[in-house]
């Protein structure tokens, strides 16, 4: 066993959503990695989920706040899954549900 830190998530940049030369797919986002410079490297993200979270306007109770129903707040997240490589330089293509804004 190693004595290293585990890491628990990886920060991602949304680049774009997948796209021909005239049109874009919303349905398909594209995300950009830390640390994943290959295509052989983004193949261990396959299948994991990814966050992607925001403020919104207005507080809101939270979903898992049986104990303590007043606690609100202004984060939000939209859950997706990676599916697939998409290139040679390590971006990932992900679905989310509902898709991104």
């Amino acid at each position: 066993m190693t004595k290293g830190n585990i890491r628990l998530f990886q920060p991602a940049v949304m680049t774009s959503f997948r796209r021909g030369q005239r049109r874009q797919e919303q349905h398909t986002s594209l995300l950009k990695i830390k640390n994943v410079r290959t295509k052989k490297d983004s193949e261990f993200y396959f299948g994991k989920r990814v966050a992607y979270v925001f403020k919104g306007k207005k507080a809101s109770s939270q979903i898992r706040s049986a104990q303590n129903p007043k606690l609100k707040s202004r984060a939000r997240v939209m859950w997706g899954r990676i599916t697939r490589a998409h290139g040679n330089s390590g971006a990932v293509r992900a679905k989310f549900s509902p898709n991104l804004p």
